[in-house]
């Protein structure tokens, strides 16, 4: 009986060890498994090539586009134009000036600026995009999409070290008024696609008739406090991407040790 007895002691203890032994071991594993390599998000940041030298100078800018692009509906597009006002808050804030070149016309198409884009000189520091409205009535959304990444291309080939602005062209009052939408879009996509900067000064204007109509000089052209509107908010986004010095980031995974 006793030699049962330290038999199956004996063997309560060979058991135990064994359970000690697995329970251990997958233990460990998990010890393992905290102390592995674990991902880190880095952010790597790209300069503005040309905008935000004006913190340190004068610097060139070139504007392609149609009548709004030469503020047609201010009183004196030379002092109240979106540009010229745009100018003197950057003046303001960072003592320095943009030299416009100023190629845009009224009346024209897309098709105006892909050719005055080959002007372009490749010292040219900012390139401002102001254009779509009169497109409307003649491409489509596809064909505009089209045209406007071969005007970005041209751009980029003309002045490779210049930033590109797209701007996205107040509403107006018109029947005809939601044509824009396609060509907006387009702006949009197009301008992202191509790594370009965005300005959709659409947004800041009302949509409400009653409303609108106190910034454009006609149903079409803003005023000066159409005008005025346009300046403040390119100026807010210039001096927020200025400051930064960014207008892209790769985020980039990299393991620790």
């Amino acid at each position: 009986m006793k030699r049962i007895s330290v038999s199956i002691l004996v063997l309560l203890i060979f058991v135990l060890a064994g359970l000690g032994l697995s329970i251990r071991q997958p233990l460990r594993a998990s010890q393992k498994s905290e102390t592995a390599p674990t991902a880190v998000t880095v952010t790597k940041h790209q300069p503005l090539k040309g905008i935000s030298k004006l913190k340190n100078g004068t610097i060139n800018a070139v504007i392609l586009g149609d009548s709004i692009s030469v503020s047609q509906g201010a009183s004196d597009p030379s002092v109240t134009g979106w540009n010229s006002d745009l100018n003197k808050s950057l003046f303001d804030t960072f003592g320095h000036k943009i030299v416009w070149d100023n190629k845009g016309s009224s009346g024209k198409l897309i098709d105006y600026a892909l050719n005055k884009a080959k002007e372009i000189s490749s010292s040219t520091d900012a390139v401002f995009i102001c254009l779509g409205r009169i497109d409307r009535n003649f491409s489509t959304p596809e064909q505009f999409s089209e045209k406007y990444t071969e005007l970005i291309t041209i751009i980029k080939s003309r002045a490779p070290n210049a930033d590109i602005f797209c701007i996205v062209e107040p509403p107006m009052i018109s029947l005809d008024e939601s044509k824009f939408a396609g060509i907006r879009s387009t702006i949009i996509d197009v301008s992202a696609k191509t790594g370009s900067n965005l300005l959709d000064v659409w947004s800041a204007f009302p949509k409400d008739h009653h409303s609108l109509s106190e910034l454009l000089e006609d149903v079409l052209h803003p005023n000066d406090k159409g005008n005025k509107l346009m300046s403040n908010f390119i100026y807010q986004r210039l001096v927020t991407v200025i400051n930064n010095e960014v207008n892209s980031a790769t985020i980039v995974h990299l393991p620790t040790t």
